[in-house]
């Protein structure tokens, strides 16, 4: 008791677990200095003032000596010298684009940037930080450190749905990624579809959403029984949801000789949600794998941010 008669609230184990689990206090999101980096900065500075989180905006800058060997053999040193020399200025220009984005969004949101070298303290703020190396294994590595992810979708027509960053930092950083959409939603997360499989991707998903499953107004769970396994079960989800005090819907559908991914952005679209979450699925754990099935088809048509993890 205090002085003043009032008693010390104490917390719990338990419950500092849970405060732990259901909260994101610092993103890490990637800049490239593409034509998505202002989409792309917007939606994490928009995530982190809402949950009044660090945001270090990153942008990775390649190191020209990896281009050498690329196209080193048989070629002269004037050659070398020239690839390095493109290579170093490209470079330069695209990590001006990304720090002239990140200002810009940061700016439109009424604040202004931190020095990523301060003393960490809580609450919002935004950093900018470049970093030389090897892009995929930079963010994956660095973002072991962060409650999520940010990344652009970045991808053309014929490429795979999932950037070489986007699979690394799914498969090695252990931490929920959030794939920008091209066009950011004036809200991000006040509706969400989870999209429920019960495999390990798809629990790592749901648990990493928690954060912002508990600040949304309306959540959806969708299954798609494709009437060759029982687990398509949302109604399990829905009261796993209401323990950490989130209420949400079910919806069971089936897939009638449907892709699961069509019938999953179907539904998500018809419950208006401004955000998707899943499990991303692989058909190999090879260090540059291709994202399959439902995720491939996901990634491919959505629009609207994805929350992903393995």
């Amino acid at each position: 008791m205090l002085p003043d008669g009032s008693r010390v609230r104490t917390v719990g184990p338990a419950t500092a677990r849970r405060v732990s689990a259901m909260a994101i206090r610092s993103i890490l999101c990637l800049v490239d200095g593409g034509e998505d980096s202002a989409a792309t900065i917007r939606s994490a500075v928009q995530i982190a003032m809402a949950h009044d989180a660090y945001l270090e905006a990153l942008h990775v800058e390649l190191d020209p000596q990896y281009a050498v060997p690329i196209a080193a053999d048989g070629m002269t040193a004037t050659m070398i010298e020239d690839i390095v020399d493109t290579v170093a200025k490209e470079g330069e220009k695209r990590a001006q684009a990304a720090e002239n984005a990140v200002r810009e969004g940061v700016e439109a949101a009424g604040a202004s940037l931190s020095d990523p070298a301060a003393e960490p303290t809580p609450g919002f703020a935004v950093a900018f930080r470049k970093l030389q190396g090897r892009e995929h294994d930079t963010v994956a590595r660095h973002g072991m450190l962060f409650d999520l992810i940010v990344l652009t979708r970045r991808h053309g027509a014929g490429e795979a749905p999932a950037t070489p960053t986007l699979e690394t930092a799914l498969m090695e950083s252990g931490r929920p990624v959030l794939v920008a959409a091209p066009t950011v939603p004036p809200k991000i997360g006040h509706r969400v579809a989870v999209a429920w499989r019960a495999t390990v991707p798809g629990a790592h998903a749901l648990q990493g959403a928690l954060p912002l499953l508990a600040g949304a107004e309306a959540v959806t769970v969708i299954t798609v029984d494709d009437g060759h396994s029982d687990d398509a079960q949302p109604e399990q989800v829905t009261g796993y949801l209401a323990r950490h005090g989130i209420r949400a819907e079910s919806r069971r559908i089936a897939a009638r000789g449907r892709d699961a991914g069509d019938a999953i952005l179907q539904q998500a679209g018809e419950a208006d949600a401004d955000l998707l979450v899943m499990g991303a699925y692989a058909h190999s754990r090879l260090r540059q794998l291709i994202l399959g099935g439902v995720t491939s088809t996901v990634l491919r048509q959505a629009n609207v941010p994805l929350l992903l993890a393995h």
